[in-house]
């Protein structure tokens, strides 16, 4: 997606759907927090931690709002909504929020700013934020906030339609860039994830959310054609539910040969990860195929820490490509929930 301020607007009918309100509110001084609060997660988009609701759902920004790639939204009457963005290369901080500026009021008719800038330091990094207001009703305020160090930076916007202050506070304690500690993912890929799980996937991959009607899989990234046609597709699970990860992974290809992943069949028994350097972490995985004879593969991990069971499934639309298998196996991480 472009970082061009002066893209078109999204529709005022598409834009009452994808942004609420957010009451104007008094800005607070920003301190990181390494707990989340019961009924978050931590999503990991962009080179940072973002702070997002569980029942929120992931999707792609639409195409007219600039700099944004990743958006959260409540599934039900959304009146809450997230959008994260990478603000373009080069520029300073002011730089920064300008164009973020320029993003949302390409979008928003009345777009104006209505605080002062505040600015705090986050683990080594500095953040700036600011309130403002539009003219365009079921999006009449909302915040900015910017996030940068010398290796990354963020725009996060937070708009509702009644705004519960509390989600804001969160937003405000728990944004984060990613630890220097995680590992390094290989060029041309970005580390996504939510919970206790990250990994990378090629950046050229598309947001493509929840699978319709999924009940496990939260997100997922695809390698696509614009009319959704998928070459490959990775889902992630952050919290299967399950006890253990013998147990989730009997559920999950229990599933597929009910018809979930249709005419699904392991290629190989569970085999155990090495996740090096995490420590009181499991995982293991298996190979599959599916369809119509079987042509089409995938590779399915299994992973637990602190309790916390999840799953992360590729498939392709032909033979397998074990050089995406391997270099998303090397990637994984996993975090407990405390840390």
């Amino acid at each position: 997606m472009s970082g061009s301020p002066h893209r078109a607007g999204i529709s005022r009918r598409r834009a009452v759907g994808l942004f609420g309100v957010v009451p104007l509110i008094g800005m607070t001084a920003c301190s990181g927090s390494s707990v989340m609060p019961a009924g978050w997660d931590r999503a990991v988009v962009s080179g940072a931690y973002v702070p997002v609701r569980s029942d929120w759902q992931h999707m792609a920004a639409p195409g007219g709002i600039g700099l944004f790639s990743d958006m959260w939204q409540e599934a039900a009457s959304p009146s809450h909504v997230l959008a994260v963005g990478s603000p373009s290369a080069g520029l300073d901080l002011q730089g920064m929020l300008a164009e973020t500026e320029d993003a949302l009021r390409s979008s928003l008719p009345g777009f104006r700013v209505t605080s002062q800038q505040a600015a705090a330091e986050r683990s080594g990094g500095q953040l700036l934020y600011e309130d403002f207001t539009t003219t365009f009703t079921g999006a009449t305020s909302g915040r900015i906030w910017l996030l940068t160090n010398e290796k990354s930076a963020i725009a996060v916007v937070l708009m509702a339609e009644n705004l519960d202050e509390s989600y804001r506070d969160v937003v405000d304690a728990e944004l984060s860039l990613q630890s220097s500690d995680l590992p390094a993912v290989d060029s041309g890929w970005t580390r996504v994830g939510r919970g206790t799980t990250s990994f990378a996937v090629p950046g050229t991959w598309a947001v493509t959310g929840a699978p319709t009607k999924s009940e496990r899989w939260t997100d997922s990234w695809a390698d696509a054609d614009m009319d959704g046609a998928a070459r490959a597709r990775v889902l992630l699970a952050p919290d299967t539910g399950e006890p253990g990860v013998v147990d989730a992974l009997a559920q999950i290809e229990s599933d597929a040969v009910a018809g979930a992943l249709s005419r699904y069949v392991r290629l190989s028994e569970p085999v155990e990860l090495e996740l090096d350097g995490q420590e009181n972490a499991s995982g293991i995985r298996v190979y599959f195929a599916y369809g119509n004879g079987r042509a089409a593969q995938g590779a399915l991990w299994v992973l637990g820490i602190a309790g916390t069971v999840s799953a992360i499934q590729l498939s392709f639309s032909g033979p397998a490509d074990q050089g995406i298998v391997s270099r998303m196996e090397r990637s994984i991480w996993l975090t407990a929930p405390d840390q």
